[in-house]
């Protein structure tokens, strides 16, 4: 135990010119502080990184997850089910939402493409069941969901006149606006905003540009390489391009997989050229003031994004722990995504989400991102598309977006978002 006492311990000795000896002496007090004050800087640089990132969460809501949980592992068993390979032409996604939009009455909900159709081959008349290990089953009719990327089109249509500001270039650019990969010629895609790589160094970082990989990747490719600039507006548009970014990062996509290969993200990085400006902002509704962790988002939450060809839309959380199957036309086949949002037009909004606005951000009331919109239904709202429920039909719905988890995009990619 002596090693810890305080006390002072000889250094060295010197001699003056009249023989006198001087004692140099070094004390245990000011070494413990020097080691304290050392352990201490290094917990704060190891902990930095997570008290950041705790900050910039938004505080969790939820205080049910123990149901969430097991309602959530019974929608997985029915996926497995009903999404397997082959199994149905007719149901394409399996999800968690609430009975009747009441709070707390979790659901499986199965998406069909037609209620009044065969459910699987062989089915006849028979169709899912009205409950699954003890959790309630709606069935909700929506058309297939596709990726979100837009072949150019020399006609726009009425909705989308007042939106061309987006699609022409910008001196300083912001989420929200037109931009996709140089490979991609006659398509068009969103910018969904700024990011930068995770460190835990206090550096000066370069600021990335984030959207999806089928907005900035050319997936025919299976990495990236100098050719791979993008656009900003997007090849489709009718205004003249110019290139902004250069692609670095992206996670391939896995097509025609089963249940048990499932892809989480549709994301990709492209590093913002110095000589471009940019504001870290979104029309309409500002700057990200952070982010929703993981399993936070609730469903029946008021969500708003603002993307390439809709602009601004607002909408709800209709489903979350969605597992999907979304179709792309560029390869003929569908990609299955597992734990995914989708989100409900809300009035007088007739679509969250329409073809070039893949890559946008979607955001709570409080700017706290959601998600990353990559797929969602082509058309708008049909009138009387909402069901009356007296009558005992299945629910229809359309008009939807699907995004990533915007938590899983931030620790797949490793990134932040600019805050």
């Amino acid at each position: 135990m002596s090693i810890f006492a305080l006390g002072q311990h000889i250094l060295y000795t010197t001699t003056d010119g009249r023989g006198r000896v001087a004692v140099h002496y070094y004390y245990d007090a000011v070494t413990w502080v020097v080691l304290a004050l050392t352990v201490a800087w290094v917990v704060w640089l190891l902990a930095r990184p997570s008290l950041r990132a705790r900050r910039l969460r938004r505080k969790p809501r939820r205080r049910d997850k123990r149901t969430l949980k097991r309602v959530a592992n019974a929608k997985r068993k029915l996926s497995q089910i009903y999404l397997g390979l082959g199994f149905s032409a007719n149901i394409h996604a399996v999800g968690v939402g609430l009975l009747g939009g009441r709070p707390g009455a979790y659901c499986i909900q199965v998406f069909v493409a037609d209620a009044g159709a065969e459910m699987w081959a062989g089915a006849g008349a028979e169709r899912p069941p009205a409950t699954f290990r003890g959790v309630p089953v709606e069935i909700i009719e929506t058309p297939a969901m596709v990726f979100m990327s837009e072949a150019a089109s020399a006609e726009t249509p009425p909705w989308e006149r007042f939106t061309g500001g987006i699609r022409e270039p910008q001196e300083v650019l912001v989420g929200g606006v037109s931009g996709a990969n140089t490979n991609l010629s006659g398509e068009s895609g969103t910018i969904g905003y700024f990011c930068t790589r995770r460190s835990r160094l206090r550096r000066p970082r370069d600021v990335y540009l984030l959207s999806n990989c089928h907005v900035f990747a050319d997936l025919r490719k299976t990495r990236a390489d100098e050719g791979d600039l993008i656009m900003h507006p997007s090849p489709g548009e009718a205004a003249t391009g110019r290139p902004v970014a250069a692609l670095v990062n992206f996670s391939a996509l896995k097509f025609g997989g089963g249940t048990d290969d499932p892809n989480h993200v549709d994301a990709a990085l492209a590093k913002l050229w110095g000589t471009q400006k940019h504001a870290p902002l979104i029309p309409f509704v500002g700057a990200v003031e952070g982010h929703v962790g993981k399993g936070e988002v609730e469903l029946g939450e008021a969500a708003r994004k603002c993307g390439r060809t809709t602009y601004y839309t607002e909408g709800r959380v209709l489903s979350i722990n969605l597992d999907i199957r979304i179709g792309y036309d560029r390869t003929g086949q569908s990609a299955y995504f597992e734990d995914q949002i989708l989100v409900e037009p809300a009035p007088p909004h007739a679509r969250f989400v329409a073809p070039g606005d893949s890559g946008s951000l979607v955001l709570d009331e409080g700017r706290h991102a959601i998600g990353l919109v990559f797929a969602g239904t082509s058309g708008p709202r049909k009138p009387g598309a909402e069901t009356d429920p007296a009558a005992n039909e299945p629910r229809r719905v359309e008009g939807c977006g699907v995004a990533n988890p915007i938590a899983e995009v931030l620790d797949r990619m490793k990134i932040e978002l600019v805050v």
